[in-house]
């Protein structure tokens, strides 16, 4: 989970947490001879208040996590699920509010999920089988995966832990609360990081190997290599990723031209 920093922001009061389900829009059927990609047959669309948590659980389905579109207000989240191409479209995806925002539950199998967070919002995320990409939100993430991918980028911080399935983590924070966690039992670890961020780091595989661009130093041990170190000068907060059978990457987050 978060650290104790930000999990003290998450428990906030259900007060703080509006919820209006604004709309549910029902499955769209598809044009004979058209080729376009199957529509999600149910969208759910609500407000939160800025600081809170939008929590997914995701059964069996691609997740696909995105900020809202430009036409949206920024307060507003989106939910939308898109059935299998056989068979009967499960039931929809349960919303309901909670003390520190809102939890949605998909766990039946799906093609995909669309979820949209608000801006101000955070994201902590579990999924058993699927998949999953988060990509520039403008809240922090925490992803737990059974087995899937995993690819994170956005602006702020994340961690991530998958059972089985490779982990690919672009963060620009420079600063965060703790130690971030990034963990795979079976699959590669990559994490950009920027540069700039003051961090004592941590890097382990059981089974695997370990390269940074970072000048780090580390040891070897049979298959098992460990690097710790300290990154610009180093502070109050860390960064600790461990592959049990896998190799790591810990790269520079170069500026985009």
């Amino acid at each position: 989970m978060f650290p104790p920093q930000l999990a003290k922001t998450r428990a906030r009061t259900l007060a703080q947490a509006l919820l209006l389900i604004a709309a549910s829009i029902p499955l769209l059927l598809a044009v004979p001879g058209c080729t376009a990609a199957p529509s999600p047959y149910v969208t759910t669309v609500g407000a939160l208040r800025p600081g809170t948590t939008l929590t997914v659980r995701a059964g069996d389905t691609t997740v696909n996590v995105y900020a809202p579109e430009a036409s949206q207000k920024r307060t507003l989240f989106t939910i939308s699920a898109t059935a299998l191409p056989q068979g009967t479209p499960p039931p929809p995806p349960r919303i309901r509010p909670a003390a520190d925002g809102a939890v949605v539950v998909a766990p039946n199998r799906l093609a995909s999920l669309l979820v949209r967070v608000p801006d101000l919002s955070n994201l902590a995320l579990i999924s058993r089988h699927g998949d999953v990409n988060v990509t520039d939100i403008a809240g922090n993430a925490d992803v737990v995966a059974g087995a899937g991918n995993v690819v994170v980028m956005l602006p702020g911080y994340a961690q991530v832990s998958v059972l089985r399935g490779n982990i690919s983590a672009t963060m620009g924070a420079v600063s965060w609360p703790g130690t971030l966690r990034f963990s795979t039992q079976h699959g590669d670890i990559t994490l950009w990081i920027n540069p700039k961020a003051p961090c004592a780091v941590h890097l382990h595989t059981d089974d695997g190997t370990l390269f940074s661009d970072f000048g780090l130093r580390g040891t070897a041990n049979g298959n098992a290599e460990t690097i710790d170190g300290i990154l610009d000068g180093g502070g109050p907060r860390g960064i600790d990723v461990e592959a049990a059978s896998g190799s790591i990457r810990l790269l520079r987050l170069q500026p985009q031209a």
